[in-house]
């Protein structure tokens, strides 16, 4: 997998078809699988093109992302949050990882 800096770094393999829910779109996604990274869950211009991803950002540093499911075309507006903030509502679901698990 090649990084932002061309760096090269080898992947754990790669896991086929992963679906993933965005507030009622449901795409499936390969996944690279990485133990190196300093994500959970990197997405990239795959993503953003299967999405038509379109980004908004204002002054205050707020970033909200627009995706549009790409069988239906409906569209989501989600709101961003910085590296190391996990909203309560995600923290909530039992299936999220404790923050500590970085």
């Amino acid at each position: 997998m090649q990084s932002a800096n061309n760096q090269v770094n080898s992947t754990l393999g790669l896991a086929r078809n992963i679906p993933f829910d965005f507030a009622g779109i449901t795409v499936y996604l390969q996944c690279h699988i990485s133990d190196t990274g300093a994500f959970r869950v990197l997405l990239g211009r795959p993503f953003d093109t299967l999405c038509e991803s379109v980004y908004t950002n204002d002054r205050d540093g707020n970033q909200e992302v627009t995706i549009t499911c790409p069988n239906t075309g409906n569209k989501v507006t989600m709101h961003t949050y910085a590296r190391g903030v996990i909203p309560e509502h995600v923290r909530a679901h039992p299936g999220f990882p404790d923050a500590s698990a970085n």
